[in-house]
């Protein structure tokens, strides 16, 4: 029987998160984009609800185990992700394409160019799908007889321990704990289990395998990345300037517009479609270039008509400075001490978790949901400052009143893509916050543990990629913090 309660809730929650997203929407979207697009809108405000949905399936799930709530939970998980990889392959792609062919006089050109994307896009991802699914649709789950010393006592239980690669192996002897105490000993028989997955289960395990790459890429610049940048803006905030410097600045930003004025009509209308390697890296260093022509005149804006901004906003923009140093720097002790060291010393975060839900289950949840977001946070932001110091990709910011659909729809691509990553992740780093769930159970086994891509999870690749990244791009970020326009040395 469900949890009445525990569904009322959940009903509330997904509510205003579908709320908080549509508004989301209105305060991000360009004037440019009022009264039209209106399916690429519908398309980000569903992405964005269904995205935080996901952040905070955990809590319930992990809610729905302790007070047997009555929810179907590894069908929800199924469903949810099979929309996200609907909306990553389908929806969001076509949505961009359709945006970005916009032609007011062809429309059915827009849709055919859409289309013919799109085509190739589901031909590919389904084909290789199906493939990989009757080749390698199983998972390897080690398995082990054991003798178990349960608190110490004298009585030994022989049992069986699924996914046992995840603890030592000290001497022939696995090594399990909770709360610090050995409950298991001497290791009878190693073995392995072939466990055959369904066809949902591997288009997430592929979907996650792919998002894992970005994942590790973008999270690991933004976890240095987003404090540093946040701290550097606190720094160089606007400052009060009279008339007289006011005028100059904006005759310098002035001629540098007449130069990208210059540029772009050189590069033409369709240089974002260009199959030149060395047009589309100029274009991308000239919307990088306009970027921080647009953000150089709003902080000119503020130094004169608002002389310097709120100062409330501006110390609240320290305050998130700070805590963004405080989150990531705990995220990267978690991760070296309690996911990286086999037994852990420690459950870290987990028991902040667990201690908060024992206070009062919504502070939990609350906890849960800042370090859950805060990685999305970091996620967008590491692919924006990837893009603004290289240009293989184009940058897709998010500014308020005055973002494009087609960067709102890319943003969302990219929390889609990266969504079932970010869960797998968070199975690991919280293992003991989240087992015993229907997403342990989907991620932490049969996922971790599918044919082909298990030796990535069981050796830890991507953990350690994230660390490595993450270190390299604050030493870099450190000694080289000033992002530089492209095009001034050479291309203006």
């Amino acid at each position: 029987m469900v949890n009445v309660f525990l569904l009322v809730v959940t009903i509330i929650m997904t509510i205003m998160l579908a709320l908080a997203s549509f508004y989301f929407l209105v305060y991000f979207q360009s004037e440019d984009d009022r009264n039209v697009a209106y399916g690429p809108k519908v398309t980000v405000v569903f992405g964005l609800t269904l995205t935080a949905v996901t952040v905070l399936m955990m809590p319930l799930d992990v809610a729905n185990r302790i007070t047997d709530g009555g929810f179907p939970m590894e069908t929800m998980w199924e469903v949810v992700f099979s929309l996200h990889a609907g909306m990553a392959i389908l929806v969001v792609p076509f949505m961009l394409f359709y945006y970005e062919a916009e032609d007011p006089e062809a429309r059915v050109w827009r849709w055919w160019t859409a289309l013919k994307y799109e085509v190739v896009t589901c031909v590919v991802m389904i084909t290789l799908w199906i493939v990989l699914w009757f080749i390698w649709g199983y998972a390897e789950i080690p398995v082990a007889d054991y003798i178990a010393t349960i608190n110490t006592t004298a009585t030994d239980i022989p049992f069986d321990c699924l996914g046992v690669s995840q603890f030592a192996d000290v001497n022939g002897t696995l090594v399990l704990t909770q709360g610090g105490a050995a409950l298991c000993t001497r290791v009878i028989n190693w073995g392995i289990l072939r466990l055959s997955v369904t066809p949902v289960i591997y288009l997430m395990g592929l979907c996650s395998f792919l998002g894992w790459w970005l994942f590790v890429l973008f999270v690991g610049v933004g976890l240095a990345a987003l404090p540093i940048d946040l701290l550097i803006e606190f720094n160089t905030r606007p400052q009060p300037i009279d008339l007289q410097e006011y005028a100059k600045q904006k005759m310098i930003l002035n001629e540098r517009a007449q130069k990208l004025l210059e540029v772009a009509s050189k590069l033409g209308p369709d240089a974002h479609r260009s199959q030149d390697r060395r047009t589309r890296q100029t274009y991308n260093k000239f919307k990088q270039a306009v970027y921080f022509l647009e953000k150089d005149w709003e902080k000119v804006k503020t130094a004169y008509k608002e002389r310097g901004g709120n100062p409330i906003k501006t110390c609240f923009a320290g305050f998130l400075g700070v805590l963004s140093v405080g989150l990531s720097v705990s995220w990267i002790i978690h991760v070296l001490i309690y996911v990286l060291i086999v037994p852990p010393p420690s459950l870290m975060l987990n028991s902040l978790f667990i201690e908060l839900d024992n206070v009062f289950a919504l502070f939990g949840v609350i906890a849960y949901g800042l370090y859950s977001f805060y990685l999305l946070f970091c996620l967008l932001k590491g692919n924006m400052k990837a893009g603004l110091r290289f240009f293989c990709i184009p940058i897709h910011p998010m500014r308020v009143g005055a973002t494009l659909m087609n960067s709102m729809l890319f943003n969302l691509w990219l929390l889609q893509i990266t969504s079932f990553a970010l869960t797998q992740f968070e199975v690991t780093a919280f293992a003991a916050y989240t087992r015993f769930t229907a997403a342990h159970n989907i991620f932490g086994f049969q996922i971790e543990y599918l044919a082909g891509f298990n030796w990535f999870f069981d050796n830890n690749i991507f953990i350690y990629l994230l660390i490595v990244i993450c270190m390299l791009t604050g030493v870099y970020l450190l000694a080289f913090p000033s992002d530089k326009r492209a095009l001034d040395d050479d291309a203006d």
